[in-house]
């Protein structure tokens, strides 16, 4: 990725959070509260110990990100919800809430929450600090779904997804229909932010932004090259590629570096969301689930720089402050 100088002088005077950002951590603190108790309560009628012992790693993770979020809450006098109880014991047995059971709640409860983990991350544009852990807090969320999805793999609780086949005989495991629809929507928005940018480098004045659409356009390319390669591997139908070349005619003065880095954002914040949906709906090939994974990895690290690359250049729109009036 590319450095830009630039960022090492964007550390503000004084630490400021958001309107938005408050309520991300008012939204995310109770949305993880929610779930201390629901896993301390549900524990209790766990049978298997490796069961046990994921639930008691993931209350680990929720317990950690809750002290994170109750200091920052503290630190910004914000008003935060009410904590559940320490703990909830319970020594009756409930021979109807099933071990399948309690998995299929907490495997259901991971997917909603990473949406208020997800929203939060792409609206926290204020607080570098936020941002930084949040970005930590979904990457943390989707291990711990992944790990609770291939145990309940392993011990038959999940169903199994239509696979998607080409009519063709092979002698591969097939893909999942959803797996298959995430390679082909994946390549058409990679060949749509090829385009994009390959216009906006006709237009841009700003050296350094030149180098961030660069850097973007090299990590562009090495992505479709992997997509293409599984989407032929597995039969998925290509789309039609950009042109190789565009010729710009229009006066480039029409375009501000300002829109193009504003039109920019906005697509990475939905392609945030577009490799997140991917990682969660690619429960059946593992090898490619990883390969969205690490396409998310690479497009938080990206998304950050240029947040902080847009606001050094008072590009990026300013959201409403927080003021407590305590």
């Amino acid at each position: 990725m590319v450095n830009i100088s630039v960022f090492k002088s964007s550390n503000s005077k004084s630490e400021q959070l958001s309107t938005i950002e408050a309520f991300n951590i008012w939204n995310i603190l109770r949305s993880r509260y929610i779930s201390i108790e629901t896993y301390q309560f549900l524990r209790n009628f766990i049978h298997d110990r490796d069961f046990i012992l994921i639930a008691n790693n993931h209350l680990d993770d929720f317990q950690s990100q809750v002290a994170t979020l109750e200091a920052l809450g503290k630190h910004f006098k914000l008003q935060v919800p009410t904590r559940p109880p320490a703990q909830i014991k319970i020594s009756t047995q409930l021979e109807a809430i099933t071990d399948k059971f309690v998995h299929r709640k907490f495997f259901s409860d991971l997917i909603s929450e990473l949406k208020i983990l997800s929203d939060a991350l792409t609206t926290s544009t204020t607080n570098d600090r936020l941002r930084k852990h949040l970005s930590s807090f979904v990457l943390d969320h989707l291990k711990n779904y992944e790990e609770l999805y291939k145990f309940g793999k392993l011990k038959g609780w999940t169903d199994i997804e239509p696979a998607f086949t080409s009519g063709k005989p092979t002698k591969k495991e097939p893909i999942a229909v959803s797996e298959a629809y995430h390679l082909w929507e994946h390549l058409n928005y990679r060949y749509d932010q090829l385009e994009l940018t390959n216009l906006y480098l006709n237009f841009v004045h700003d050296a350094d932004f030149r180098a961030i659409l660069q850097g973007g356009l090299s990590s562009l390319n090495s992505q479709i090259k992997i997509l293409e390669k599984e989407s032929t591997k597995f039969e998925v139908p290509l789309p039609e590629r950009p042109p190789a070349s565009m010729s710009v005619t229009i006066d480039p003065e029409i375009m501000t570096d300002k829109s193009a880095y504003r039109t920019i954002f906005t697509g990475m914040q939905s392609a945030t969301s577009l490799h997140t949906r991917a990682v969660i709906d690619t429960i059946r090939n593992d090898p490619l689930r990883t390969v969205f994974f690490d396409f998310l990895k690479e497009e938080l690290n990206f998304y950050d720089k240029l947040v902080k690359y847009g606001k050094v250049k008072g590009w990026l729109h300013i959201v409403p402050t927080f003021r407590n009036m305590a």
